[in-house]
C-alpha cells in the first residue's frame, strides 16, 4: 500500500533505489506494481547481490543497476544520482522475526539495539541527499523496538527535513508472520 502510494505520485518512469536490497524482495514488489520502474540496488554483501541477480532473472528483470557498497559510509556516487523513490530496509535486530526464531531472544544482547539505531541513523542521513525534490523515502525494519523505529523516524524527520507522511507497525504475529515497521517520507521543495 505504501509503495503504491509513492509510485502513483511519481512521474513515470520512476527511478527507484533499493538501498539495502538484500535478496531484492522490495524491488520485486516495485516491479510487480510498475514494470517500467528503473531499479538500482545496493548492498554491503556481494553474495546477497548474486542471489538478487538470480531472483531478478527468474522474474524477468534484466535492466537494473547493482552496486556493492557500504551506505553507512559517506561519499557514495551514482551515475544518475537522484531517485524518485528510495527504499531503506535497514539492518536491524530482527526482533520482528523472533516468533519464527524464539531462540534469538535468549542469545540477544540488548546493547545491539543502540548499535543498530546508530547505524540506521547514519544510513538514512547518507541516502536522503539522493532523493529528488518531491521524492519518497520508505524506511523499513523488521524490529519491534522503539529505538530502531519511532526514534529513527523522528531522527529522519528532524535531521533531514523530510516530511513524515505515514508510519506504522505491521503486526505480523497476529497473522503468524513477521512484524515490520514502515515509515513513508517525502522531500518537499
Amino acid at each position: 500500500e505504501i509503495f503504491q502510494t509513492a509510485i502513483r505520485q511519481c512521474a513515470p518512469p520512476v527511478h527507484a533505489w533499493d538501498s539495502c536490497a538484500g535478496s531484492g524482495g522490495k524491488s520485486l514488489l516495485l516491479y510487480d506494481i510498475d514494470p517500467s520502474v528503473n531499479i538500482t540496488v545496493s548492498d554491503i554483501r556481494k553474495s546477497i547481490l548474486t542471489n538478487l541477480g538470480n531472483r531478478f532473472a527468474e522474474a524477468g528483470i534484466r535492466k537494473y543497476r547493482s552496486y556493492f557498497m557500504d551506505i553507512s559510509q559517506p561519499g557514495m556516487k551514482f551515475r544518475d544520482n537522484k531517485f524518485d523513490l528510495v527504499i531503506c530496509d535497514a539492518p536491524c535486530t530482527g526482533s520482528g522475526t523472533w516468533s519464527r526464531t524464539p531462540e534469538q531472544l535468549h542469545y540477544f544482547d540488548q546493547t545491539k539495539i543502540e548499535t543498530y539505531s546508530s547505524l540506521q541513523k547514519k544510513i538514512s542521513s547518507n541516502i536522503v541527499p539522493y532523493l529528488k525534490e518531491n521524492g519518497f523515502l520508505v524506511y523499513i525494519t523488521c524490529s519491534v523496538f522503539k529505538k530502531e523505529n519511532e526514534e529513527v523516524t523522528q531522527h529522519i524527520a528532524s535531521e533531514t527535513g523530510l516530511n513524515l507522511l505515514d508510519s506504522k507497525m505491521l503486526k505480523g504475529y497476529e497473522k503468524k508472520a513477521d512484524t515490520m515497521f514502515i515509515s513513508l517520507f517525502r522531500k518537499q521543495s
